[in-house]
């Protein structure tokens, strides 16, 4: 398996850490009761849910631009030194954006989600250089 789609995977496998997380904070801050009932009356998130809600949001919005960008690169059979390093500096800026968020550093979760553009970045700039 090509290290793109190693990452692929891993982003794949964030996704559902991430919403292992988000769905057992409720039950965890609301009580099992609320929380694995059919929580008919609302309560308001805590911060952390509120910040892992957000997290999972821009961690699917993010994936809507990898995913197809290292399909692509694949189905194409373009695989470079730099696509490889975009997809590498993809998922390790996603995994810390995610550590950073949930901990609430402000400026640094900017930077995190910064390299992971340069990532997106990169790999389609190989695209673009292959004729796409």
């Amino acid at each position: 398996m090509s290290v793109e789609f190693q990452a692929l995977f891993g982003v794949a496998a964030m996704l559902l850490v991430l919403l292992f997380i988000q769905g057992g904070l409720a039950p965890a801050i609301h009580g099992f009761k609320w929380g694995l009932g059919p929580r008919d009356e609302p309560r308001d998130p805590s911060v952390l849910q509120g910040r892992m809600k957000r997290i999972v949001a821009n961690h699917l919005e993010g994936m809507a631009i990898f995913v197809p960008l290292i399909l692509i690169a694949h189905l194409s059979g373009v695989s470079t030194p730099l696509t490889v390093a975009g997809a590498v500096l993809f998922l390790t800026a996603r995994a810390a954006f995610a550590i950073i968020y949930m901990i609430g550093v402000p400026v640094l979760r900017s930077a995190a989600w910064g390299a992971g553009f340069v990532g997106l970045a990169m790999i389609g700039f190989e695209l673009v250089r292959a004729g796409f």
